[in-house]
């Protein structure tokens, strides 16, 4: 029983296979045509039903009286060769280049106007095919086929703004003054001398990270949110900083594990501090 029922499933796939084989030969019309010309035969793929649809697909248009075998009315099947001894057909191929574009990008950036060419560009190249059908020594059709040998890559031309000094962020005593608390974290400068990649991490004034110091920094201020700890040879004491993910800050302390490309922020709890982890950021450097 289990023989004949893995029998049975068999004949109905092979059925089923065939049925679609079937039908996907039915859904597609293509048809294999040879065109008998004066000078050569061409071989080629369509979709027309009929002669006269299969010439307009070529573009070609036969003066009144031209022989065409079999005649423009008649149905057109896969293997047909259809003569027209009194066409030719010439093909040539020409190239053109597609100048460089110019795209402007505004940007803004510390320091003076500039203009900047981020990518020179690159010429692009189009191959054009053209095939054109003659009766006697008449155009009767044209075909033409472009290909893209190469794309045309523009030139990008970035031009740098100057911006004021209100562009950059608070001053030095707004930072001090308003130490803006997590959740407020504004949008960066949009000048700024530099960007640093920093490895930061977050201390609290309280003991467990000052011990029995009182909070103050090196620079005097009392430790807060809003002030950071960083190595001076890297970054200045008193320099203005827009932090990632945290705000502005100024450089107003130091500490022995802060050396090199090393931030630590101000939190005031230390679960703000664990939180904040250690981790990659941002730091903007303003003027």
């Amino acid at each position: 029983m289990k023989y004949k029922y893995l029998l049975l499933t068999f004949i109905l796939v092979v059925t089923v296979c065939g049925l679609w084989a079937g039908f996907t030969r039915a859904q597609d019309n293509t048809k294999h045509v040879s065109l008998k010309l004066a000078n050569e035969v061409v071989a080629l793929d369509t979709t027309a039903s009929t002669v006269g649809a299969f010439l307009a697909e070529l573009s070609i248009q036969l003066p009144a009286g031209t022989p065409v075998d079999p005649p423009l009315d008649a149905a057109l099947k896969d293997g047909d060769s259809i003569t027209l001894t009194t066409l030719s057909v010439t093909r040539g191929d020409t190239e053109r280049v597609i100048p460089v574009e110019t795209q402007f990008e505004e940007a803004v950036h510390g320091g003076p106007e500039a203009i900047v060419l981020a990518d020179p560009g690159q010429e692009g190249l189009v191959r054009t095919s053209c095939t054109i059908f003659y009766c006697q020594g008449l155009e009767v059709g044209r075909r033409t086929r472009e290909e893209v040998l190469r794309p045309m890559r523009p030139q990008q031309v970035i031009c740098y703004k100057t911006l004021s000094l209100t562009d950059d962020g608070p001053s030095y005593d707004e930072i001090v003054t308003m130490r803006a608390k997590p959740g407020s974290i504004p949008e960066p400068p949009k000048r700024y001398k530099k960007i640093i990649t920093m490895e930061s991490t977050a201390y609290e004034p309280g003991p467990q990270s000052c011990g029995d110091s009182t909070g103050a920094t090196a620079t005097g201020l009392r430790a807060g949110y809003g002030v950071a700890a960083v190595d001076p040879h890297i970054i200045p004491l008193g320099t203005r900083l827009y932090i990632e993910g945290y705000g502005y800050a100024v450089a107003g302390d130091t500490g022995g594990a802060i050396k090199g490309n090393k931030i630590d922020v101000c939190f005031m709890t230390v679960d703000e501090c664990y939180s904040w982890g250690r981790r990659d950021i941002k730091v903007y450097v303003l003027y």
